[in-house]
């Protein structure tokens, strides 16, 4: 209950810090600090199942599991992430599971057979739906649904999920098409889904995303 509790405190200051960021810049270094002396340098994981665990990464997109770019991105990012930042984690090579996918005829509905196929102990399911980059035809705007969750292998066991529907970036507002090109803020905005997905398991910086829409600009 605790920690669900420091999570809600820091969306509620999050956001604070965000409507004030373009109005009054000295208060966001003020609450930042504020931030840090509630919860010092980090917000707890969400779940640390995946610690010490040989885990298995599925990322879908409309498209499906490698239809698009897309999908192969956040893979191999969020692969990268989980790979650097969890302690004793043994991902399994995307590769292997592309050749498990290639060498059976699979039902895919039943997520936790491809982790059976690959031995995994926990399978991670990121699935990123109606994406769209742009706020009518003069802003970038990111927008996506997204649903990460995690499996008990071999027992199928849903054990964690998250759901961000609607997640927006930037929050307020958006970049004018003219600052930027639909291919980097495309890029950019894969950062943040992959940010927002690894850092469920693993502590994050309790205020490394405070000033994230403001970084937009400098795409």
């Amino acid at each position: 209950m605790r920690r669900r509790t420091q999570w809600g405190h820091w969306a509620w200051i999050g956001s604070l810090l965000a409507g004030l960021m373009t109005t009054t810049p000295g208060c966001v270094g003020l609450l930042a600090n504020v931030l840090h002396a509630v919860y010092g340098n980090n917000i707890p994981a969400k779940y640390e199942g995946l610690e010490g665990k040989r885990v298995a990464l599925l990322c879908r997109t409309d498209a499906g599991f490698s239809g698009d770019a897309t999908s192969s991105i956040l893979s191999s990012s969020i692969h990268a992430a989980l790979s650097m930042n969890v302690k004793d984690i043994d991902m399994v090579r995307q590769s292997e599971i592309e050749q498990w996918l290639d060498a059976h005829s699979w039902d895919d509905s039943d997520y936790v057979e491809i982790g059976k196929g690959v031995q995994a102990d926990r399978l991670v399911v990121v699935e990123v739906s109606n994406l769209q980059l742009k706020n009518g035809q003069t802003l970038y705007q990111g927008r996506a649904n997204v649903t990460v969750t995690v499996y008990e292998i071999p027992s199928g066991k849903l054990v964690f999920r998250e759901q961000m529907p609607e997640f927006v970036f930037p929050s307020t507002g958006g970049m004018p098409v003219t600052e930027t090109t639909e291919t980097k803020f495309r890029s950019f905005f894969l950062q943040v889904i992959t940010r927002r997905v690894a850092g469920l398991f693993y502590p994050v910086d309790a205020t490394s995303d405070v000033a994230l829409d403001a970084t937009a600009s400098g795409i």
